[in-house]
């Protein structure tokens, strides 16, 4: 379990006990990074000439920037702790939406690039999971909730779109 250092006290907070403020925080920063994701595969899909394909990207990045301002508007008139990248509370060292830049290249594939998506979608929904599992608050519990549902969702699309590429590619 990683913590996350609380800005009043500067005490240490397991994740099971991040506040709504912060797991407002943490969401908004997910949604943001996987529009950029997004965006950058939609490019990408683009250069190679797969429209279909860059399409979906771009629907996706258009669904999570809907995410983030709905997030944006919860967190209006809060009071918000500042937190640096490595005082976030993800399982590994990015937020869990975001793909390694390492992993994008030029001459990626549609399939390929379709399951770093499907990874990424699939670490949300884990890290909201994980909330819900693991808090002892219950509106974070609830908003956790809310947040995987929509992940899981987001997996199901992938899961689909990846299916109906790979049916395509035989």
């Amino acid at each position: 379990m990683q913590h996350l250092p609380n800005t009043g006290d500067l005490r240490e907070i397991p994740i099971c006990k991040l506040s709504i403020r912060e797991l407002l925080l943490h969401a908004l920063v997910i949604e943001r990074e996987a529009k950029h994701r997004y965006e950058e595969l939609a490019n990408m899909m683009e250069n190679i000439g797969n429209r279909k394909v860059s399409r979906l990207f771009a629907k996706m990045a258009e669904i999570e920037a809907t995410h983030a301002e709905s997030i944006d508007r919860q967190i209006r008139g809060r009071e918000l702790p500042v937190l640096t990248p490595s005082e976030y509370s993800w399982p590994g060292p990015e937020a869990p939406e975001n793909t390694d830049s390492n992993r994008l290249f030029h001459l990626m594939t549609p399939c390929q690039a379709m399951k770093l998506a499907l990874d990424n979608e699939k670490r949300a929904y884990e890290f909201y999971n994980d909330v819900v599992d693991d808090s002892t608050d219950e509106r974070v519990r609830e908003m956790a909730a809310e947040l995987a549902a929509e992940e899981e969702q987001h997996v199901a699309w992938v899961e689909e779109w990846l299916a109906e590429e790979l049916s395509e590619d035989r």
